[in-house]
């Protein structure tokens, strides 16, 4: 009986069979999921220029973010110069009109004219008419005080008006660095809208990579033909003029001659430069942002305080990922300026600080290149989200970092 049950139902379970191996070899067959068939040869070009373009926007936009706030910390010290010294003027010219009255007032209490002027607030009463009824008033050497007062009036009124103009020009460039901020932002937004639909297929993040490398590339190129030209010119700067080189070192050693003397003394030499980061910056190294991001060279521009930018800014949105650029040991430390941050010592001996962190991942410990330790704020000196990133090559002084994140990002 089950024999010929089965001799019955063979040729539908041959069918079956045959049905199930066909969907397995198309199953097997399929590419994988990131592997779109959208995105091949020239659509995989245009996307990945597609993103290039987009980077090249934030860039742009996070650049002059970046020189505004720069703008604006310089004109915001020269502000607060500018009202430290009204503020010593102000007093200056208090004291002066403080000496001036008791002798005005001693000149003519006995005629019985007493100037009401004198007793009158500087800062309350018409400037000009008080510095005229003191000379006027005034007589033998309280000539010169009286002087003195008429110029520290007319130099009042010019700190006055240079400061209200130093404000007026401050909030100018406030309103320009907002405006400037929310179009970064926006940039770095469609940029991250961008790269969440095109980064997904293999195809157009291996033509990314491509391109981006071919940049590169060219960037190098450019940069050495620069440097050729650079040191060509210097070569040629000492040849054009020996005998005026050669009788400015006569003249600076025959200090007994007339010659000599006259001689203008020697500019003194220009201050070492920072050491510039080596050609392989960046190589074999992590981007710091693992997202969309923004950037532009920023080292050495001004900021608060009489202090120079030893980083690169990167903007990108709260929150983003940050990861370790190489493997080491990294501590967390929180500080004014940098607000929450982080020092990175490398395993190459490289140190690395990032500032402004929202907040830490974990604590302090060792770590892998790639892995999370924080993610992108605005904490500490900053109102705009972003990393504030240095590089110190062997744990010193810090190098430009902008070739380095150039490279890795």
């Amino acid at each position: 009986m089950l024999s010929e049950i089965g001799a019955r139902h063979r040729p539908a379970v041959l069918a079956l069979a045959l049905a199930l191996a066909i969907m397995l070899a198309s199953v097997g067959s399929m590419p994988p999921e990131h592997a779109s068939a959208e995105h091949t040869g020239a659509e995989a070009e245009r996307a990945a220029g597609e993103i290039l373009d987009a980077r090249d926007r934030a860039n742009a936009a996070a650049e002059a973010m970046f020189d505004a706030e720069s703008r604006l910390d310089t004109l915001t010290v020269e502000l607060t110069a500018a009202e430290q010294r009204l503020g010593e003027l102000e007093r200056e010219v208090s004291v002066l009109r403080s000496g001036l009255a008791d002798a005005a007032v001693r000149q003519f209490v006995g005629a019985g004219q007493a100037p009401l002027m004198l007793f009158s607030d500087v800062t309350r009463s018409n400037d000009g008419a008080t510095a005229r009824v003191y000379l006027g008033a005034a007589t033998g050497s309280e000539l010169i005080r009286a002087d003195d007062f008429d110029a520290a009036i007319d130099e009042l009124d010019h700190a006055r008006n240079e400061l209200e103009d130093r404000r007026s020009e401050t909030v100018r460039a406030g309103e320009d660095f907002a405006n400037l901020q929310a179009t970064a932002e926006a940039e770095v937004l469609r940029l991250q809208q961008v790269e969440q639909e095109r980064l997904q297929d293999a195809a157009v993040q291996h033509e990314l990579e491509r391109q981006r490398q071919a940049r590169l590339e060219q960037e190098r190129k450019e940069r050495e033909q620069e440097q050729q030209r650079q040191a060509a010119a210097a070569a040629a700067q000492p040849a054009s003029s020996p005998s005026r080189s050669s009788s400015a070192s006569a003249g600076s050693s025959n200090s007994g001659g007339s010659s000599g003397a006259s001689a203008a003394a020697p500019a003194p030499a220009p201050a070492a430069p920072a050491p510039a980061p080596p050609a392989n910056a960046g190589s074999g190294m992590a981007c710091p942002v693992a997202g969309p991001r923004g950037f532009s060279d920023t080292w050495g521009d001004p900021r608060s305080g009489g202090r120079r930018h030893e980083g690169v800014d990167m903007m990108s949105p709260g929150g983003t990922p940050l990861v370790a650029v190489e493997s080491g040991s990294a501590r967390f430390k929180a500080n004014k300026l940098g607000g929450n941050a982080v020092w990175l010592q490398g395993s190459s001996g490289t140190r690395y600080y990032y500032a402004h962190l929202s907040a830490w991942e974990g604590s302090s410990r060792s770590v892998s290149k790639g892995e999370v330790i924080g993610y992108v704020g605005a904490t500490g000196n900053t109102s705009a989200n972003h990393l504030h990133f240095e590089v110190h090559p062997g744990g010193g002084v810090a190098v430009n970092p902008y070739p380095y994140v150039r490279s890795a990002c």
